[in-house]
């Protein structure tokens, strides 16, 4: 039986990229395949930083009078040409038309009779933003595998790029099986299975398209009727709840072989989800999980999250705080747990059992406790990953 990271590795090297070309319109919460260059500079050509006049620098001296040639406003293509000792009226983003190459707001003027007379010298690209000062054309402006935020957006097509490479988002497909679940929100002997939801509300953080198919009956024809909806699907990870120990009624591992899956493992030593199975067939991919809802949600953030984020060459990062208590641990096994931090450190919190999910909301952190020793004692570093991952 592999080890937990035996087994994450197994997962993470079988995990491909896809790349995709896609406008601006399509790429929330995805990863930048290639480096965003800027295809123009900005600002793109030297403009006014303020309401005001324009004039040539080497006009300018204490109490000098201008006439007022002309006036431009931002957006406004016009050519102004220059005469000695004149200026134009300007807009904020405004053209400085060369040889004028500054520019006084209308409070450092004094209007006079339609003439403006300033009351100092004014130097060259004063009051000026100049072209490029931003960005020049070419210069690299955000690099590969970053996250395409809102800030990243705006300044992907401020700088004239209308395309661009991403990782191609991943699908995942998810079905339970079992004839004790229902998908219903009804009061009786029938577990309701929230699973779907969960999975559901990770979508944007993660970047994933979801797809629920519903609940399989425990028997091959069900199974088989499943796949058959899921064939053509590329880039895709399929997970199953339930369906993967033991039992009798569990046709899955056989199921699986008989579609030229290969199956990489199946049982990990690790606590909740030691069930666990995962597979392979060209770009797809599958997970059965355990149905105890803990089970399946350990599974889901400490094998699939990391393949989700894998396939667009993102991964997690654990961090690592102080135990604020000693807690006995199988050696054996890496165990996976709810827990609370605080700036003091972690408290693993109690109710651990696998069917027990109301302690999700008491917790606000995954832990992995991957110690070989019996028991690991206060103080001792834990690693640790935040719910939202």
């Amino acid at each position: 039986m592999l080890s937990y990271q035996e087994a994450l590795n197994k997962v993470l090297k079988s995990a491909k990229t896809s790349k995709i070309k896609s406008n601006l319109y399509k790429i929330e919460n995805s990863y930048l395949a290639s480096d965003i260059k800027a295809k123009k500079d900005n600002p793109y050509f030297n403009n006014s930083l303020l309401d005001g006049f324009a004039f040539k620098s080497s006009d300018t001296n204490k109490n000098q009078i201008f006439k007022i040639k002309d006036e431009l406003a931002v957006g406004e293509q016009k050519h102004i040409s220059y005469e000695k000792n004149t200026c134009y009226r300007i807009s904020t983003g405004g053209k400085i038309i060369p040889p004028f190459d500054c520019m006084l707001p209308y409070e450092k003027v004094i209007i006079i009779d339609g003439l403006v007379q300033i009351t100092k010298t004014v130097k060259k690209n004063e009051n000026v933003r100049l072209k490029g000062s931003d960005f020049k054309k070419g210069q690299l402006l955000i690099k590969k595998n970053k996250k395409i935020t809102p800030a990243a957006k705006l300044l992907i097509k401020s700088s004239g790029n209308k395309e661009l490479e991403i990782y191609d988002k991943p699908n995942l497909v998810l079905f339970s099986s079992g004839d004790e679940i229902t998908d219903k929100i009804e009061i009786n002997e029938k577990v309701i299975n929230s699973i779907p939801e969960y999975f559901q509300s990770y979508q944007n953080q993660l970047n994933f398209n979801f797809k629920y198919l519903g609940i399989v009956k425990d028997n091959q024809k069900s199974i088989k009727n499943i796949f058959s909806k899921i064939k053509s699907l590329k880039n895709t990870i399929i997970v199953s709840t339930g369906g993967v120990s033991a039992g009798h009624k569990d046709y899955f591992p056989k199921f699986l072989k008989s579609q030229n899956f290969n199956i990489l493992f199946h049982k990990i030593k690790m606590q909740p989800g030691r069930p666990t199975l995962f597979a392979k067939r060209k770009s797809n991919y599958y997970f059965g999980l355990p149905g105890n809802p803990i089970s399946t949600i350990t599974g889901f953030h400490f094998l699939i999250a990391p393949m989700i984020l894998a396939m667009q060459n993102q991964k997690i990062i654990f961090d690592q705080a102080n135990l604020l208590h000693s807690y006995d641990k199988n050696p054996n096994l890496t165990q996976l747990r709810r827990g609370f931090i605080t700036n003091k450190g972690i408290q693993i919190i109690p109710d651990q059992e696998s069917y027990k999910i109301n302690s999700l909301v008491k917790a606000n952190c995954w832990l992995l406790l991957d110690q070989k020793s019996s028991l690991i004692k206060k103080g001792e570093l834990i690693k640790y990953v935040y719910y939202e991952n």
